[in-house]
């Protein structure tokens, strides 16, 4: 296992070779492995997750890396994102820096449906993230993960990480620019359709569930247990576990899991300019 407290001359040659293929990497794709590839010079970690996060779209280019790693459907970018502990972290104005999940998640998080579909079938032992701020409204994500590897980030492997914010500055910098230029040549809607999706999930079940109701429908799906729901909506948690028993019949579902699987083939039915319940989109479907 990589264990340093500093680098070596063969180990800083390394890295400055590393370094250099990624300032004269063209594509996406080729800058995102020299930046892993750098990474990997400094700690050991099975699995590489980055992306830009904005404001105004959806993630931009996220890219996995290593270990043969497929991306869960739908993809990352199409409507996960917006449960995500790391981009709400971001969205809500968090500090930039280097944390572990359980450092943003809520509680029950590890238990969610969203944990269950989009980071169970990594066997994540450990994870670390980097948020690093471009500007007011975007920020490079890079997170590393252990699956293979039991033992846990250390505090040295932290550090190292934060270290990196510049170079993932200015690597998922450069991939976004060479990304947009693809997706306005492909004239493909981002903004819209981000703005879409939040509509989205703010009106999510809008025409069966109360104002109250849906407060509880959105911690649900971010991952918060029946008590975290209490502590966030100044509940009791018996109160909490009842509207959970008025929502799943409204919404025609008898667990998480249904209502997670729900939501997702709501979504997907979300195109630029709908700002109503994608539930209508469903029924319409029937």
């Amino acid at each position: 296992m990589v264990q340093r407290t500093g680098l070596g001359a063969a180990e800083l040659d390394a890295w400055n070779e590393a370094v250099l293929r990624m300032v004269n990497a063209s594509s996406p794709a080729e800058i995102a492995e020299a930046l892993v590839a750098a990474l990997r010079r400094l700690f050991d970690f099975d699995t590489a997750f980055l992306a830009l996060l904005r404001r105004d779209s959806a993630p931009i280019v996220p890219h996995y890396s290593g270990s043969g790693v497929e991306e869960p459907s739908p993809a990352y970018h199409e409507g996960p994102y917006l449960l995500d502990p790391f981009y709400n972290h971001f969205l809500a104005g968090g500090a930039e820096g280097c944390f572990r999940l359980g450092d943003l998640a809520p509680e029950g998080f590890l238990r969610s449906e969203y944990f269950s579909g989009y980071y169970r079938h990594l066997e994540i032992k450990d994870e670390l993230g980097l948020l690093a701020r471009i500007d007011a409204d975007t920020s490079a994500h890079v997170s590393v993960l252990r699956h293979r590897n039991p033992a846990r980030f250390t505090r040295r492997d932290t550090a190292w990480l934060a270290a990196c914010a510049p170079l993932a500055r200015e690597a998922l910098r450069r991939m976004s620019e060479r990304a947009a230029s693809v997706d306005d040549a492909a004239g493909r809607p981002a903004g819209p359709l981000h703005q879409s999706l939040r509509a989205a999930y703010r009106n999510f079940g809008a025409s069966v569930l109360t104002e109250r109701e849906r407060e509880v429908v959105h911690l649900l799906l971010q991952g918060n247990s029946a008590k975290a729901i209490a502590r966030a909506l100044a509940i009791s948690p018996d109160t909490a576990r009842n509207h959970l028993k008025r929502i799943y019949p409204k919404l025609e579902v008898s667990s998480q899991a249904e209502l997670f699987a729900l939501f997702f083939r709501a979504l997907e039915r979300v195109e630029p300019g709908f700002d109503g319940d994608p539930l209508s989109r469903l029924a319409e479907q029937r």
